[in-house]
């Protein structure tokens, strides 16, 4: 199991790259080129309308906010837990509480200590707010300042996933959020300001296009020397952007080219790609709680008519491979499966009184990205031969969120792309599949079943990891037999980047950069 562990820890990012030696000439033509002294710009698929780090369950979010915060606790690249403004922790006997001792000398942007107030105050806004990572807080009850150093965090019961959630849950600086507080719990103000204690700072945010970061000089953590003095993001979500901006020496590194555009790039002198397995999957989710889906012959019926082999073949270019499962195949914990089929003489019988029905299915999915485009495409097609009526609904990533909200405003169906909020497999199923979940933002099928709440709640409780293991497989086998969602490929991420980057690997945790990781030479 210790492989399977590492694997899946290390390819949880989206295209995090601890870089052991990078040689890069930057885009940037003010770079003066000595090591550490750079600016490295990043090619970002997404949008980011927020820098807010409660937000942070939203992957574009979470690399955007990195650089200026530090958690508690971190992945490391062998996929262990390790402290990060927390130096220890001290889980109590009935599991019910644990305690964090804090780093030493830590300290926010402005030379504010970072003490057990900010860490309460943290965890209460989230809690408060209950959007983005208030889902990694589901089992947290208050928090007791023991001493400027120390914090007693209270849980509503014994959870598994607490400790490796708060990878995600970022500190921000309780007086300068709360002076900025307006009436949103500062939620306006840290949209675009920060109040953080990474090794970076904020020095421009302009929405949906760019993030630039300033090397924090005073970072009191475990300091990279040589890192890129700024580092840019551009957000560019299309594809050919991506694809033209890198040919034209404008951005260093980018993730979101995808297999139609990679060619032309590749061609290019002085450019390559690493392809990194990561635990990122394309879904299909379904209404389970709104008819017909909430028949699971029906949901079955769907998840057999659609061609697995045909998407990875002609839609990802033979980059990724055909889901096995409702967890990637790179975590651990998983029962033995294998590739999903396309099965349509099956798919047509139970699609019969659906397709007699007449009734017409809403299908949405985010257009600027054109694998769900493709899949939304090839799944109404295919629907359409068997006699179903789909309409195709184009949406944004924040206003798909926001549907998740009621049954009655989440889509019918939605190709969305999906990663696990941690390492632990357990995050991912609890989040998506415990009825806790339903009518927030991940549970993004509406889905229920006592008998999966109880076995995830058996697990999560237990502090055993073999047998929460086993609890997980047997979890991942019902959601399968139930057509719960339906998994269509195991992506990976292309990395394109300049022949002088060298020693690219994975690093855990984060589904984007971390770019405070990079050295930089030349």
């Amino acid at each position: 199991m210790s492989t399977n562990r590492t694997k899946m820890a290390l390819g949880l990012s989206l295209a995090a790259l601890a870089l052991g030696t990078v040689t890069a000439c930057a885009a940037d033509p003010s770079s003066s080129g000595a090591a550490g002294d750079t600016t490295l710009t990043f090619g970002v698929d997404g949008t980011v309308p927020s820098i807010d780090p409660v937000l942070a369950d939203n992957s574009t979010v979470d690399q955007s906010v990195v650089p200026m915060y530090e958690s508690l606790v971190d992945y490391d690249p062998d996929g262990s837990l390790q402290g990060r403004l927390a130096t220890s922790w001290k889980v109590a006997d009935d599991a019910r509480s644990v305690t964090f001792t804090l780093r030493d000398g830590a300290a926010f942007h402005d030379g504010a200590p970072v003490t057990a107030e900010d860490v309460k105050y943290t965890f209460d806004r989230a809690k408060k707010l209950g959007v983005g990572v208030a889902q990694f807080l589901s089992d947290y009850a208050s928090a007791e300042v023991v001493s400027p150093s120390e914090v007693k965090i209270n849980l509503a019961s014994p959870s598994s996933l607490f400790i490796g959630g708060l990878a995600k849950v970022y500190i921000v600086n309780a007086k300068l959020v709360a002076k900025n507080a307006g009436t949103d719990d500062g939620q306006t103000w840290l949209a675009s300001n920060e109040a953080g204690s990474g090794p970076y700072t904020l020095d421009d945010f302009k929405p949906n296009r760019q993030i630039i970061f300033e090397k924090y000089d005073d970072f009191t953590g475990e300091a990279n020397t040589a890192a890129p003095e700024k580092i840019v993001y551009r957000l560019i979500p299309e594809s050919s952007t991506q694809r033209e901006e890198m040919l034209a020496g404008n951005i260093d590194v980018a993730d979101g080219i995808e297999p139609q555009d990679l060619e032309a790039v590749l061609e290019h002198d002085g450019l390559t790609s690493v392809e990194l397995a990561k635990a990122q999957g394309l879904y299909v989710y379904f209404n389970t709680q709104r008819a017909p889906f909430n028949d699971p012959k029906v949901r079955e019926g769907i998840r057999l008519a659609y061609d697995y082999q045909a998407h990875v073949k002609t839609i990802l270019g033979g980059h990724g491979a055909v889901a096995t499962g409702v967890a990637p195949a790179v975590m651990d914990c998983r029962p033995e499966s294998a590739p999903f089929e396309q099965d349509l003489d099956q798919a047509r019988e139970l699609l019969k009184g659906l397709a007699a029905s007449g009734q017409e299915l809403s299908l949405a999915y985010q257009s600027i990205f054109a694998e769900q485009a493709d899949a939304a495409t090839a799944l109404q097609s295919t629907l359409r031969d068997l006699g179903v009526k789909v309409k195709l609904k184009t949406v944004d990533y924040p206003t798909y969120i926001e549907s998740l909200g009621s049954v009655a405003t989440t889509p019918d169906m939605a190709v969305i792309w999906d990663n696990p909020p941690t390492p632990d497999v357990g995050s991912l199923l609890t989040t998506r599949y415990h009825s806790k979940f339903r009518e927030t933002s991940t549970n993004f099928g509406q889905y229920g079943n006592p008998a999966i709440d109880a076995l995830l709640d058996e697990a999560n409780a237990t502090g055993d990891a073999d047998t929460r293991c086993e609890l997980y497989k047997e979890v991942e086998q019902k959601l399968i037999d139930d057509s719960a969602s339906m998994p269509v490929a195991d992506e990976v991420t292309t990395v394109v980047v300049p022949t002088t980057v060298k020693g690219v690997e994975l690093y855990p945790a984060h589904t984007g950069y971390m770019p405070q990781t990079y050295q930089v030479e030349g």
